[in-house]
């Protein structure tokens, strides 16, 4: 399972049946702002019925300063590439 990287975020299938997975490490920062983060990301997956059953999302620190915004349209565009895989051979 590899994963597929963003500036923000990196996201992976997941091993679960169902459920999206949020990873914050804490070298991002205290407690308030890595829940800020989850809150921000659930609240994104609330609203997107297209995303896969399982889905593991990996926070960069870039994310604790991001926009809501911002997150929305890299877990959007991170989705479609995991979804849609390039062929062997092409960039």
């Amino acid at each position: 399972m590899a994963w597929i990287r963003g500036r923000c975020l990196w996201i992976r299938y997941g091993r679960e049946d169902r459920g999206q997975v949020f990873v914050l490490r804490r070298k991002l920062g205290k407690a308030v702002k890595r829940n800020k983060v989850k809150r921000r990301l659930r609240s994104i997956c609330r609203c997107r019925p297209n995303l896969p059953h399982s889905l593991v999302v990996l926070c960069q620190p870039p994310a604790i300063h991001a926009p809501f915004s911002e997150l929305e349209r890299e877990l959007d565009s991170l989705v479609f590439k995991l979804s849609n895989p390039l062929p062997l051979g092409k960039k």
